[in-house]
């Protein structure tokens, strides 16, 4: 896993978030082709998994739920 994360700051996939103020543990932001591939990773996911599926509908809720959800 190492080598990939390497490979893909390198590349200019991901950086480290907030890097300039010394960044923050395991977490990084999206670079271009980071976008892009993860764009392109969702949509071949997308279509696999729910638009080819009858039995499958999307749904993209909030990420801030009330306590008793």
């Amino acid at each position: 896993m190492d080598k990939i994360v390497s490979l893909a700051r390198r590349r200019g996939f991901v950086f480290p978030s907030s890097e300039i103020y010394g960044g923050l543990g395991s977490s990084y932001d999206y670079g271009h082709y980071g976008v892009l591939l993860k764009d392109n990773v969702k949509a071949r996911w997308l279509a696999a998994m729910v638009q080819e599926r009858d039995d499958i509908l999307a749904l993209d809720s909030s990420i801030i739920l009330h306590p008793r959800v």
